[in-house]
């Protein structure tokens, strides 16, 4: 193989690479850090953005020298051996002075941002309690007497204090666009105040392994305006909406018999079960399965037929049902707005 042949195969590696990690990094990335909506998320986008271009210049420079050492000083044909150095002090002092100098900005950088996530929250933010749960989100809202799940309603341009436990395992609460991730831990009471700057729904998940289902633990927020906050909290305080056709009403009562009371709450009904998500504005969410699957019939057919082939490991057990009492369980769970 020729000197140039050799020149090549050693740069095919590294250049199919970077193909390889361009082409990764394509595609839609709704969980991202780098488009922040409030203080918290772009405080940690800015500190990111700091250590990564400091990095990418520390490497440049360090893989920039040492490029220029092995091409610089390479051995030629007919060589001896080269004059032996041993030990710089000025350049052993100027490597370890250079990045100790980084670090200390980055801690000076890094503590602010730290007390300033940390600041008690005002006394009219609105109180939440985020509680995790193999594998789904429960959300109370203490002051005004709302329960949901895996959809975490918030106004815009108002502090809400979160507070963050686990029911069972230790979970993680992640909303990158929101803020960066803190843990839910059994038995303690972690807690950080936001202020949401844009409306949108923004996808977030559990970011600490937690169990078979640990990668489809999914949830929403939904950053509206202080109007559309209050009706939709008035309606999630109402009980369930009636059964409006024979069909639903169904449903319900095959809901009721075939033991969906024990886990699941829907106020206004026999069903008082605390294991499981409240369903008694279940029609009005916009995904099912704890944010995997968009809320369509179709969808809730293929949920309570088959849980354990959508959501491996989750508690949730149904006896076969059958294609009336599949339709009539559709029927009732989505008109439960």
């Amino acid at each position: 193989m020729t000197h140039r042949r050799r020149l090549y195969a050693t740069l095919l590696v590294p250049a199919l690479a970077v193909v390889v990690f361009a082409v990764s990094a394509c595609g839609v990335t709704p969980q991202t850090t780098l488009e922040p909506t409030t203080e918290a998320a772009r405080t940690a986008r800015d500190l990111l953005l700091f250590v990564f271009w400091a990095m990418v210049v520390t490497f440049v420079l360090v893989e920039g020298v040492l490029v220029y050492c092995l091409i610089r000083f390479r051995r030629r044909s007919g060589d001896g051996i080269p004059a032996q150095t041993h030990g710089n002090t000025p350049l052993e002092i100027g490597w370890t002075i250079a990045p100790a100098i980084l670090v200390v900005v980055i801690v000076v950088l890094t503590v602010p941002a730290i007390f300033s996530n940390a600041r008690a929250a005002s006394p009219d933010a609105l109180k939440v309690r985020a509680i995790g749960h193999q594998w789904w989100f429960e959300f109370q809202y203490p002051d005004i007497g709302v329960v949901t799940a895996n959809e975490l309603h918030l106004p815009v341009n108002r502090e809400v204090e979160i507070h963050l436990e686990s029911n069972d395992v230790l979970h993680s609460f992640w909303v990158p666009s929101l803020r960066g991730k803190l843990d839910m831990v059994p038995g303690r009471d972690n807690k950080f105040t936001i202020k949401p700057e844009v409306t949108g729904t923004f996808p977030g998940q559990c970011a600490e392994f937690c169990g078979t289902a640990h990668a489809l633990m999914k949830f929403y927020v939904v950053v509206e305006t202080q109007a559309e906050f209050t009706a939709w909290a008035e309606s999630q305080r109402a009980d369930r909406v009636p059964p409006p056709t024979d069909l639903a009403k169904e449903g319900e009562a095959n809901l009721t018999l075939g033991g969906c009371v024990a886990c699941h709450t829907i106020r206004g009904t026999d069903s008082a079960g605390m294991l499981g998500p409240d369903l008694t504005h279940m029609g009005s969410r916009k995904h099912i399965a704890a944010g995997i699957l968009e809320n369509t019939p179709e969808n809730m057919r293929l949920w309570l037929s088959d849980p354990q082939g959508v959501k491996p490991g989750n508690t949730m057990v149904i006896p076969e049902l059958t294609t009336e009492q599949l339709d009539s369980l559709v029927a009732y769970l989505q008109g439960l707005k």
